[in-house]
C-alpha cells in the first residue's frame, strides 16, 4: 500500500485528437528518435518533420485574413437609420458598448455604408461636442451611440491618434475590431489606405501616418488631426500598377520636383494623393467602412442626405407592414442610394408624432416610405429588439440590393 501511494502515475499532454502537419510532423520524429522507421527513412521524410519557417507562418497568416477580391466597384449605397433610445435598456456602460459593436458588426457583415442615429423625443440634440477630447457621451444615448460607433470604426493603428483615451470609451477596445479592408495592409488590387494628418511639410503638403512603415507625404495642405483616405504611390512593387490618372501623376511628379534637393525625403515619406473616402469602393468594390450621422428628427434622416438627390429608395420596418415575401423582394425598383428606417421600443410611429415638422399622426407614418415592411412576420417573441431586426432586415434584403443596386 505503502509503494501505491507514493507512486505518481505520469500525465500524458499529448492530445490523440489533434490533426494536421505539425502533428504528423512531430509524431514522425519521434518514431525516428525510438528507432522505429519501418524500412528507413529518408531525407525527404527529414524534411517535412522540420518546422514551418517564419516567412511559410506569414503567409498562412495572409491568405487566412485575405478579403474575397470584388468583381467591379460599387457606386450604390445602403444606409440605415435607427434611434439612441435603443440604449435606453441597457443598465450599464459596458452593456451600452455591446450593443453599439453589435449594430456595427452588423452593419459591416452587410455593407452598410452609413449609420444615421436620429432622435425620437421631441428634444432636440446637442451635436458640438461630438469628437472633442472633453466629451462626455453619458447624458445622451444619441451622442453616446454616435461616439462608439465612429471608435469602432476606426482602424487599430488610428484609434490612439483620433480618439485619446478616457473612461467613456475605454470599454469600447475590449470589442472585436470590424476588420473592413481598411484595416488591413495593400493589396496588388486596392492601393488605399486609411491616415491621420500628423503634421504640416511645408506651406503646399501634409504628412499622414497610415500606420505603415512610412508616413505618406500628400500633395495638399490638410489641418492635423484630420482622417484622410490616402492613394498610395511607390508601397507597392509593381510599377506597372501605378495610377495611371493625368492629374495623379501631375500631382506625385509636382512633388517629386519639389523633393529632388532633399534625397533623404524621397528616401523617407511615400508619395500619395487625398481622395474622397467613397473612392474605395466606386473603383474597387471593396467595403471601405461606414460614415456615422446624427438627426435632431427623424424628418431630417431624409431632408439631411448627404447625397444630392436625397434617397431614392427608403424602407420602414414595423411589425404592422407587410410581409417580406418573394413577390415583395421582386417589386424592389434599382436605385442608387437606399435607406431602410427602424424604430425603437415604441416603434416608428413614435417617432413622427414627436417630430414638429412632420403634420402627420403615427397611422400615416407608412406613407413616409416607399415600402413599409415587417421582415419578421413569424416571429415568437412579442417584440423584436432593434438590434435583431437590423440583422434579419439587411440579412433578408442583402440579394435584393445587389441584384437592384445602379
Amino acid at each position: 500500500m505503502d509503494e501505491k501511494r507514493g507512486f505518481k502515475r505520469q500525465k500524458n499532454y499529448d492530445n490523440k485528437e489533434r490533426s494536421g502537419p505539425d502533428y504528423e510532423a512531430s509524431r514522425s520524429s519521434k518514431r525516428t528518435d525510438n528507432g522505429d522507421t519501418h524500412g528507413g527513412s529518408s531525407s525527404k521524410d527529414q524534411q517535412n518533420s522540420k518546422p514551418p519557417s517564419l516567412q511559410q507562418l506569414q503567409h498562412a497568416a495572409h491568405l487566412a485574413y485575405q478579403f474575397p477580391v470584388p468583381e467591379k466597384g460599387r457606386s450604390w449605397t445602403v444606409s440605415i437609420a435607427l434611434p439612441g433610445s435603443i440604449l435606453d435598456g441597457s443598465l450599464t456602460v459596458e452593456l451600452k458598448t455591446y450593443l453599439a459593436g453589435q449594430i456595427a458588426r452588423a452593419c459591416v457583415l452587410f455593407n452598410v455604408d452609413e449609420i444615421v442615429i436620429y432622435n425620437e423625443s421631441a428634444k432636440g440634440l446637442s451635436k458640438e461636442n461630438l469628437g472633442k477630447d472633453d466629451y462626455l457621451p453619458k447624458s445622451d444615448p444619441n451622442l453616446f451611440l454616435g461616439r462608439v460607433l465612429q471608435y469602432l470604426e476606426t482602424p487599430l493603428y488610428l484609434r490612439k491618434l483620433l480618439f485619446p483615451m478616457h473612461r467613456d470609451l475605454k470599454f469600447a477596445g475590449l470589442l472585436n475590431p470590424l476588420d473592413p479592408p481598411h484595416h488591413v495592409h495593400l493589396d496588388d488590387r486596392s492601393l488605399y489606405r486609411e491616415g491621420v494628418v500628423v503634421r504640416a511639410r511645408d506651406q503646399n503638403y501634409s504628412i499622414v501616418n497610415c500606420g505603415m512603415r512610412k508616413e505618406v507625404l500628400i500633395d495638399r495642405l490638410v489641418p492635423t488631426g484630420s482622417r484622410v483616405t490616402v492613394r498610395i504611390h511607390g508601397a507597392e512593387r509593381d510599377k506597372k500598377k501605378l495610377d495611371k490618372n493625368s492629374k495623379t501623376q501631375a500631382a506625385i511628379a509636382a512633388m517629386e520636383a519639389s523633393l529632388s534637393d532633399d534625397k533623404a525625403a524621397l528616401q523617407k515619406y511615400f508619395m500619395g494623393t487625398v481622395v474622397s473616402p467613397k473612392t474605395p469602393r466606386e473603383e474597387t468594390g471593396y467595403y471601405w467602412g461606414y460614415q456615422v450621422r446624427l438627426a435632431d428628427t427623424i424628418s431630417k434622416v431624409f431632408t439631411e442626405s448627404p447625397y444630392p438627390n436625397g434617397y431614392d429608395l427608403t424602407i420602414g420596418t414595423s411589425d404592422k407592414g407587410t410581409p417580406l415575401t418573394p413577390a415583395v423582394s421582386s417589386s424592389i425598383p434599382h436605385f442608387s442610394h437606399a435607406l431602410i428606417v427602424f424604430g425603437g421600443a415604441t416603434g416608428i410611429e413614435s417617432a413622427v408624432e414627436a417630430d414638429e415638422d412632420l403634420k402627420c399622426d403615427a397611422d400615416e407614418a407608412k406613407d413616409m416610405f416607399d415600402f413599409w415592411l415587417n421582415t419578421c412576420p413569424a416571429q415568437g417573441s412579442r417584440v423584436v429588439r432593434t438590434e435583431e431586426a437590423l440583422m434579419i432586415t439587411v440579412a433578408a434584403l442583402q440579394s435584393t440590393f445587389l441584384s437592384q443596386g445602379i
